[in-house]
């Protein structure tokens, strides 16, 4: 097999269309609000005058009227509500050219036609090229294929094993593994990672949100009645925060004790909240 001979920047999964969409919607909701505030709004504008240390509002009804009627300190609604139409006036003009610019982007910008070029190759082409973004199963292939060492089990511990096999180490281990599994979630199991502080961890599951393409840490706590387990579980959870693992590969976890068993409705949340959703979602 010829070896392939450039090297290039790998692309993240597109989500500016995802964005675009979001904030275009924002902005259109915003504009039907204002627009509804504009027509209830009460006509004239407002004025004022800083007399010493104080502050005079006056209420014009004419373009041509410079000054205005004095407005009382009871009407300060009034003065509110000419403010507010005002701001509302220019925010309306502006949100106009910004939902514009987005609907112009989103017409013209199509990210999946980088993905179009390397599609419409021969397949013995494709065996030749690095493309600048991988399709989703193959980025599986690849992340998955990393070899690593797991934690060896103790002699005489118990056996549990997941639907696919994969030995773990309890129940709810296996509970979340098989969950993963039937979510279609490519994980690592005690994938080991270096923590300062810390040294060399083996979290429960590396998983990866395909979507995103970003990796999350799902640790399970699992004796939360123990003093000593729960002292222990709490500075290695501090130690994942104050060393950034969190912001790098974002941090799932779920506790349990022996009079709160682990919730299966929860890990499926947690799989939906952090595993199945773009992070401009």
């Amino acid at each position: 097999m010829r070896k392939r001979c450039v090297e290039s920047t790998e692309l993240r999964p597109d989500c500016l269309v995802s964005l675009a969409q979001t904030r275009k919607a924002e902005l259109m909701k915003v504009l039907q609000e204002t627009t509804k505030a504009s027509e209830r709004a009460p006509s004239g504008r407002l004025r004022f005058d800083r007399k010493g240390n104080t502050v005079q509002y006056y209420h014009r009804l004419e373009h041509s009227d410079n000054k205005g009627i004095y407005l009382k300190r009871k009407q300060d609604s009034l003065a509110v509500a000419l403010a507010q139409k005002a701001y509302d006036s220019k925010l309306t003009d502006e949100l106009k050219v910004q939902i514009d610019a987005l609907a112009n982007f989103l017409d013209e910008y199509r990210p999946e036609k980088i993905d179009e070029i390397f599609d419409a190759y021969h397949e013995c082409r494709k065996k030749l090229i690095r493309p600048v973004k991988l399709s989703d199963q193959d980025y599986i292939n690849r992340w998955m294929s990393v070899e690593y060492v797991k934690k060896s089990f103790d002699e005489n511990s118990a056996e549990y094993y997941t639907a696919k096999g994969e030995r773990v180490r309890s129940k709810s281990e296996i509970l979340i593994a098989d969950a993963l599994n039937r979510f279609n979630i490519p994980y690592r199991y005690e994938f080991p990672t270096t923590i300062p502080g810390l040294g060399v961890c083996y979290p429960d599951f590396t998983c990866l949100n395909v979507r995103s393409r970003k990796e999350y840490i799902w640790e399970h706590f699992g004796m939360m009645a123990d003093p000593k387990y729960s002292e222990n579980a709490i500075d290695k959870i501090e130690k994942y925060i104050i060393t950034g693992l969190c912001n790098e590969s974002g941090l799932i976890m779920t506790f349990e004790t022996k009079n709160h068993p682990i919730n299966a409705r929860l890990i499926e949340h947690h799989i939906r909240q952090y595993l199945l959703r773009d992070e401009s979602d």
